[in-house]
């Protein structure tokens, strides 16, 4: 990225207002959005679905705005350091991400996975296993007892994980917050019991945060991968591809990048940020929106292609239900996700634009939705759920784990400090290091001696 990584010598702090109105406003819309979805869905059925690729979606979102953190962290982005905590705010979601698949999964069983799980048919226990040679060799795999539970469990390895990761990022930062009149019980667990040198607290905490970060991003691509598999792929159970869990990361990925740049946008006007995210960082968020736009599209195409050209049945029955029945929504998917990003986040002047870029991510989010709709939801659609498509229950749904997001973030947003302290500045790698260079080497008149290079 760019070379405009210098600190400045005065970093102030900056933290939404402690107002509890978005928070509650959004768990209110988290009530009423769901309550509506299961009460005036044309059948239970369909709300059950939207409630499954919702989750999808906004689960997705989060755990890919923490990644993006992790990444940032990683690779020492000093351009990012303004912006870096703004996807990390997406923590605050998992635990609820957490907690929903609990009933999505007891819930809606009968309904995801009706292709595989034994149920009555007629007063007549029918297993749709038996008998089936593809089922049968999938068999061990195909248990819903082992789905739930290894999906739990490697979801709390990879929750955990983040949210310790959070823990290591924002623990110096919250010292001196009770002076300012802020109070939470999040500084509390973060401080411990407030002794022991900030300083020193803040190089152990990046240090433990790079250890941390190497291992969640294994867990990511594993865990994220797997869960793919299983709350997607597995509702059509023939079908099995080795890139659907890479293209549902990846997918996931992106949609955090992409509310990363709509949160920056939204927020940085009212804390008074235009300081400190410029149109830089604009440029260099917007260059990883464009090109993970286009990585996204080499993913799926490369899913796509090899399975239409080689004319493999059983996966091909994958794309033959979307491109029927929901062929408009497919065509909307790539537009809204690929091609209008491409062309419009192409020109340099266009990324450094704050309001232009949040209009391309939010373009990008809406494509993100559709594509989780399309996940699954074509494998298992009924006639008598009503129109194929997106209508009140799935737009319902959606406000209501919109409001539980907002409620989520705003919160973090009024709890801890967006812009990192000096004290968590200065415990990070500088990114420049100290070569000796003989003095046979050294060219001009200023003779030999260090010199200072970029790592």
């Amino acid at each position: 990225m760019a070379g405009h990584s210098d600190y400045p010598t005065h970093i102030p702090l900056r933290m939404a207002a402690g107002n509890s109105a978005a928070t509650l406003g959004g768990l209110l819309l988290a009530v009423a959005g769901a309550a509506a979805a299961f009460l005036f869905a044309p059948s239970s059925q369909r709300a059950w679905n939207a409630f499954h690729f919702n989750w999808m979606f906004w689960s997705s979102v989060s755990i890919g705005m923490v990644m993006f953190a992790v990444a940032l962290h990683l690779t020492n982005a000093r351009w990012a350091w303004s912006i870096k905590r703004f996807p990390l705010g997406g923590v605050a979601f998992l635990p609820f991400a957490f907690l929903l698949f609990i009933p999505l999964l007891l819930g809606g069983k009968n309904i995801f996975f009706h292709h595989w799980i034994p149920h009555l048919v007629d007063g007549v226990m029918h297993d749709p296993i038996h008998g089936d040679a593809v089922l049968e060799a999938k068999s061990g795999w195909l248990n819903f007892t082992f789905l739930f539970v290894r999906d739990l469990v490697g979801m709390a390895v990879l929750f955990g994980l983040a949210m310790r990761f959070a823990y290591h990022q924002l623990r110096a930062d919250v010292h001196g917050l009770d002076r300012a009149g802020r109070r939470s019980f999040a500084h509390n667990w973060l401080r411990g019991d407030g002794r022991g040198d900030v300083r020193q607290m803040a190089a152990v905490s990046q240090q433990a945060a790079l250890k941390i970060g190497v291992f969640l991003g294994i867990a990511y691509a594993v865990v994220w991968g797997f869960v793919g598999m299983d709350v997607a792929m597995l509702t059509l159970p023939h079908f099995f591809s080795t890139m659907f869990p890479v293209a549902f990361f990846i997918s996931a990925f992106h949609s955090g990048l992409a509310m990363t740049a709509l949160m920056v946008v939204l927020y940085r006007g009212s804390l008074r940020l235009e300081s400190y995210i410029t149109e830089k960082q604009f440029h260099d968020l917007g260059k990883l929106v464009f090109a993970f736009a286009v990585f996204w599209m080499y993913i799926n195409w490369s899913q796509y292609v090899v399975i239409w050209y080689g004319l493999l049945p059983n996966e091909q029955e994958y794309f033959v239900l979307k491109f029927l029945k929901f062929g408009p929504l497919v065509i909307a998917t790539v537009l809204l996700i690929f091609v209008l990003p491409f062309f419009g986040l192409l020109p340099r002047s266009v990324k450094k634009v704050p309001q232009i870029l949040a209009g391309f991510a939010v373009l990008i989010l809406v494509g993100h939705w559709i594509e989780r709709f399309l996940l699954a939801t074509p494998n298992f659609w009924l006639e008598e759920w009503g129109a194929i498509g997106i209508g009140f229950p799935e737009i319902a749904m959606s406000l209501a784990f919109l409001g539980l997001f907002v409620a989520c973030y705003s919160w973090y947003m009024a709890t801890f400090p967006i812009l990192p302290s000096p004290v968590t500045l200065a415990a990070m790698p500088s990114g420049l290091v100290e070569v000796e260079v003989p003095a046979t080497h050294v060219a001009g008149p200023h003779g030999a001696g260090p010199h200072i290079a970029g790592a």
